[in-house]
């Protein structure tokens, strides 16, 4: 039943994810797989799932926070570092979507921290390229080009291509920004070569309309219209619909910079249909205002109003301050041809405090951001320093475990030649005793062939003068060769048992024999 639940979810959530790039899921689907996933017992497996669910409810537009937030807690729990770095940057990069960019610098610099600490080059090229991107919508040009440039060395040095190319698009957008547009073109270039190496066509889309962006603003339009219109083709051809309407956007903006009002007019139109179907509001509020500030070079002053007011409110709908600004703009002109000079006053104050504001917050949050990143840096730290703690207990309980088996295996080892030098020295000793038993049995049998002997009961004089025994010594030689022990032997001669032993060491040592056996053989043999 347990592996029955296990499959089910696993089976569910590849359903999911593979929907996801089908069509859209709804809120309640997500939330489904996102109950089921937090019941599940904390893993890095957990955490990675809970990651991939939240990148699909966030491509889906159904984002749903609680997603990510659980995955940080499981990771923190089992101090999965790479798991919260990369959970991190992708709140960053959601808070870039939204606007928020003091957070997602937070979050991206907060990631960054924790994939310094891990092995994965490519997560941590991702988190600086994300980092240039945030710190470009700040107007940060500097730090912008720090983090890309880390971005493109590493990238270089392990050569991927993918993020390399990303590295030289977002150098080549600060260039944009610093109006460097000889020096942007180069990266543009750059990456455009990589893009038809690599056979990626939204890339080429991309790089093609990057390029066609700064020969626009050098002013040089033939060039602009000859790679804004190629990128086109490009994405009709291989049906990338929002892609098409990013294209006829860049195309309405260069015929707006020609003066070509209506046929700039006509390029946006064809945007916005495809741009509401996939509610891609921030391009859908700059295409209205533009098709406004069309309409105000053509004197149609009603419709133009109308636009930029709608577009205008898409823009702060989403706090989207660069539309914000054209569309103040864009009215300032509309209430100056409409002789409302006070109205033309506001605009023109709104867009010109908002333009200050983003600069001045810009610095300020760099500040506090950087304060932030401080803070929870340490925080931070006590986690890293947790988990290379949990990594080397890991590591010295598998030594240890090693070391435990070794142990075994080599206790085992003595043991069993423990075992087998008993047995061997048991075995030898029985042998030993067999022997001497074998010995004795023969020294016995020895004896009494030697009692039987009648050389031995008929030993004369004659028989020890060679030997120079005394007459006691003799005497004790008799009554051994007729099996006497040395206790009956003192018995019978009234003496010590030592006396005894003396005459008999005496004896041995005159006939240079060790044993009573060979005294009497050498006796009698005489």
């Amino acid at each position: 039943m347990h592996f029955s639940k296990k499959f089910y979810l696993f089976f569910t959530i590849l359903i999911v994810y593979s929907f996801a790039y089908s069509q859209k899921i709804t809120e309640v689907q997500i939330d489904s797989i996102f109950n089921e996933l937090k019941v599940k017992p904390n893993s890095i497996q957990k955490v990675d799932d809970l990651f991939s669910l939240y990148k699909t409810s966030d491509r889906n537009k159904v984002l749903n926070e609680n997603i990510i937030d659980e995955a940080i807690i499981v990771a923190k729990k089992i101090l999965y570092i790479k798991g919260l770095g990369k959970c991190y940057d992708r709140k960053g990069y959601v808070s870039r979507k939204n606007y928020d960019f003091s957070n997602s610098l937070i979050y991206h610099k907060r990631a960054l921290n924790y994939l310094n600490k891990t092995t994965d080059t490519l997560a941590i090229i991702k988190c600086l390229n994300n980092l240039g991107v945030t710190y470009r919508k700040l107007n940060l040009e500097k730090e912008a080009f720090d983090f890309y440039f880390q971005a493109l060395d590493v990238s270089e040095k392990i050569k991927h291509s993918r993020s390399v190319a990303i590295a030289l698009n977002g150098i080549g957008n600060v260039f944009i920004d610093t109006k460097e547009y000889d020096k942007a073109l180069y990266y543009f270039k750059r990456v455009y070569k990589f893009d038809l190496s690599s056979e990626n066509i939204k890339g080429q889309e991309y790089s093609l309309s990057n390029i066609g962006e700064a020969y626009l603003y050098e002013k040089e339009y033939d060039s602009a219209f000859y790679y804004f219109n190629k990128a086109l083709n490009l994405s009709i051809k291989h049906k990338h619909k929002l892609s098409e309407a990013y294209r006829y956007n860049l195309l309405g903006r260069l015929f707006l910079k020609k003066g070509d009002f209506n046929k700039s007019i006509s390029y946006y139109n064809k945007a916005v249909p495809i741009l509401e179907d996939f509610n891609e509001v921030r391009y859908l509020s700059n295409t209205l205002i533009n098709i406004g500030v069309n309409q105000l070079k053509t004197k149609e002053l009603s419709k133009a109003k109308n636009n930029i007011n709608l577009g205008l409110t898409k823009a702060k709908s989403i706090k989207s301050r660069e539309n914000i600004i054209i569309a103040h703009e864009a009215l300032t002109e509309y209430y100056s041809q409409t002789n409302n000079y006070k109205k033309a006053l506001e605009s023109q104050q709104m867009a010109t405090t908002i333009k200050d504001s983003v600069l001045n917050e810009a610095s300020q949050k760099s500040i506090i951001s950087t304060q932030i990143a401080y803070e929870t840096a340490k925080k931070d730290d006590v986690i890293q320093e947790l988990a290379t703690e949990k990594t080397k207990i890991e590591k010295d309980a598998e030594t240890n475990y090693h070391r435990l088996l070794i142990s075994i295996f080599g206790g085992s080892t003595i043991l069993a030649a423990l075992a087998v030098m008993f047995y061997l020295y048991r075995k030898n000793s029985d042998l030993e005793i067999e022997n001497k038993n074998n010995e004795l049995q023969k020294y016995i049998h020895q004896i009494n062939e030697l009692k039987n002997n009648p050389k031995t009961n008929t030993l004369t004089a004659e028989n020890f003068e060679e030997f120079g025994l005394s007459k006691r010594e003799i005497e004790v030689f008799k009554h051994i060769t007729n099996g006497l022990s040395n206790d009956e032997i003192a018995e019978k001669m009234f003496v010590s048992k030592n006396t005894i032993k003396t005459h008999i060491k005496n004896i041995y040592s005159k006939l240079d024999v060790k044993n009573r056996i060979q005294a009497i053989k050498k006796i009698t043999t005489i």
